[in-house]
């Protein structure tokens, strides 16, 4: 079914790599004299120091590099350009010189966060842990069932086909045709309880969960609105909805003009889309407070 970033700064910190090859159009060109070692570094422009030395800057050119002359022995090379406000591009290699030319030096360097971008990053985990919190306190847990308090409407906290065991959803959750999935609503028990129905796109909607607290627009015919950036799969509070498989969703909401097709969202992306109805997905139910 086609059910329809913390940006960069929110990657793990990562030790910069380095690469010794050719350069460009110099690919085999070495220095013209022991002790001369030409260095370049992906991305150019970077700030170039050899044990703790400030040596300028690498050219921005492709095929292009500085030429350092160093005396024999082992040497710590070190580069560094800004990427954002929040990190940098960083590399180091240890560098032994002695009586031979050296090939050309190509540093590829990494992306990782500086100290403002860690703290940036803790404090936006913090603001989205609390988001979290919020959230699931917006449910009234009963057991088996669950009580949306934004909106009134009861929830089975398990799919259809799962068993509620222990404060856990156990066993397989089942796939069903759409049209299989409006019949088994109409009888369906669940915890005691009858009246289950499927829910709209609207309201099942409501259920999707982005952990990075950011999503992509909805696009005019109202799919898309996937989760954007880094996110927990599945796409929904699992502290409510525990098992949760990853995967799509049937809704009660025929395709407004294909008869074939009805509406769902996929709880791997939180994308909402259409699928054939001989399709078969996965279901949860709900029902009005009485």
């Amino acid at each position: 079914m086609p059910f329809a970033r913390f940006p960069l700064r929110s990657a793990a910190l990562i030790a910069a790599s380095v690469l010794l090859a050719a350069c460009g159009q110099d690919a085999s060109r070495v220095a013209s004299e022991p002790g001369v070692l030409q260095i370049a570094t992906e991305p150019g422009a970077a700030e170039l120091h050899v044990d703790g030395q400030h040596y300028g800057r690498t050219p921005a050119e492709p095929g292009q590099t500085l030429d350092v002359k160093l005396a024999p022995g082992r040497h710590v090379v070190e580069a560094r350009k800004p990427a954002d406000e929040y990190s940098e591009w960083v590399g180091r290699h240890e560098q032994v010189v002695g009586d031979e030319p050296l090939p050309v030096l190509v540093m590829k360097l990494e992306r990782r966060l500086t100290p403002a971008g860690e703290e940036a990053r803790g404090a936006e985990r913090e603001r989205l842990e609390a988001r979290e919190q919020a959230l699931v306190a917006a449910f009234e847990a009963d057991g088996a069932v669950v009580t949306d308090t934004r909106t009134g409407l009861i929830w089975m906290r398990c799919s259809v086909g799962q068993t509620w065991t222990d404060g856990a959803c156990t066993g397989e959750a089942e796939k069903l045709s759409w049209n299989q999935a409006m019949e088994r609503a109409g009888g369906y028990e669940w915890a005691g309880q009858r009246g289950w129905r499927m829910p709209t796109l609207e309201e099942l909607h409501t259920l999707v969960y982005c952990s990075s607290g950011r999503r992509f627009a909805f696009e005019g015919d109202g799919t898309g609105g996937a989760c954007e950036g880094d996110y927990r799969r599945p796409t929904i509070l699992e502290a409510v909805f525990p098992g949760t498989p990853v995967g799509n969703y049937w809704s009660g909401t025929p395709h407004p003009v294909y008869s074939h097709a009805a509406l769902g969202a996929s709880f791997a992306n939180g994308a909402v889309g259409a699928g054939s109805r001989n399709e078969y997905v996965h279901v949860r139910l709900v029902r009005e407070a009485r």
